[in-house]
C-alpha cells in the first residue's frame, strides 16, 4: 500500500447509508485503518460486513422459499452497497477509521 494512501487514512471517515425507508434495519461496521493494510484485514472487514448484512436481512414473518428469496435479494443488494461504500471511502480515504452502514433495502 502506498504511503500516500496510508497518509490519506489519517482522519475519521463515515460512510453514508443509501436513501431508504427510515424503519429499515441498519447496522454500522467500524473499520480501523490498520485493517486496510493487508489481505487478512480486508477479509476480516468483509466477514464483519457479511455478518451485519445477514442480521439486517432477516425476513420477519416469512417462511420457506419466500423467506429465502427475500433474504437473498436483500443480502445481495445490501452487501453490494456496503462494499461499494467501503471501496469509495477507501479510494477517497482521509481518516483514521471507516464506518460502513448496512441497511436492509
Amino acid at each position: 500500500m502506498s504511503i500516500s494512501v496510508l497518509a490519506a487514512l489519517a482522519a475519521s471517515l463515515t460512510l453514508t447509508p443509501p436513501a431508504t425507508d427510515a424503519d429499515a434495519p441498519t447496522e454500522v461496521v467500524h473499520v480501523r485503518t490498520g485493517e486496510l493494510q493487508n489481505d487478512a484485514g480486508w477479509e476480516s472487514i468483509e466477514a464483519r460486513i457479511r455478518r451485519a448484512t445477514n442480521r439486517v436481512c432477516r425476513p420477519h414473518g416469512l417462511r420457506g422459499l419466500d423467506a429465502q428469496r427475500v433474504r437473498r435479494a436483500c443480502f445481495n443488494e445490501a452487501f453490494a452497497d456496503a462494499m461499494g461504500q467501503l471501496d469509495r471511502q477507501y479510494a477517497q480515504a482521509n481518516s483514521r477509521s471507516v464506518a460502513v452502514v448496512i441497511t436492509a433495502p
